[in-house]
Formats: C-alpha cells, sequence, structure tokens
C-alpha cells in the first residue's frame, strides 16, 4: 500500500469515527458497483447519507474541497440510487455530504459539509 492509500484510509477512518460520533449510523464502507464508489454511506435519523472523503497531505494541489466536482458529485448521486436498488432499507431524504482531512505537520483538521448536493 502506498504512503497516499494509507492517508486516504486512515482519512475514511478519522471521517466515518467522526460521523458515528455525531449519532450517524455508518451502513457500508467503500462500497462499489460497476459506475464508481462510494466512501462512506450512513444513516443520519431518516436520511441517506453519502459521503465522499478527501484527505489530502497539503494543498499544492489545492483544498480538499476543490477535488470535489459537480460531475463527482452527479456520481456520487447515481450511486446512491444503484446502493439503493440494492439494499431493502427506506429512506425519507438522500444527501450528500463531504468531508474534509487535512494534514499539516502531523495533525489532522476536519471539516464537515452537509447536503453539498
Amino acid at each position: 500500500m502506498t504512503a497516499k492509500d494509507r492517508l486516504g484510509k486512515h482519512g475514511e477512518q478519522l471521517a466515518a469515527t467522526f460521523l458515528a460520533a455525531k449519532g450517524m449510523r455508518i451502513l457500508d464502507r467503500n462500497w462499489r458497483c460497476a459506475e464508481g464508489e462510494i466512501d462512506i454511506v450512513a444513516r443520519d435519523g431518516n436520511a441517506l447519507v453519502i459521503v465522499e472523503v478527501k484527505t489530502r497531505s497539503g494543498r499544492s494541489h489545492g483544498t480538499a474541497f476543490e477535488a470535489v466536482t459537480g460531475e463527482k458529485l452527479q456520481r456520487l448521486r447515481t450511486l446512491a440510487r444503484r446502493w439503493l436498488a440494492m439494499h431493502s432499507e427506506r429512506f425519507d431524504s438522500i444527501r450528500v455530504d463531504v468531508i474534509a482531512i487535512e494534514r499539516f505537520a502531523g495533525d489532522f483538521s476536519l471539516r464537515h459539509e452537509r447536503g453539498v448536493a
């Protein structure tokens, strides 16, 4: 596993722990289908929450949030429909959240944006 992959896995674990501490129930992690992958699938009350996690060790390629494009958000909405079609759980709404994690000098900062798409 590369250093980048380890950083990404660590970021996803931080995000899952953060969401659980906020009362969300983690339903799936790294769920894949032919169209792509969802980092975290969670339940927040009666809402299905699709979470994109971006972890960066610096800003030489922009911030973690800048890495989540409109195209990526659209793909996540499609993936949410695919996930729902394969699971029996029902929800009142679907939300796409982004968690941006940045590491500077060994410390991590986490920013959670709800309902970005």
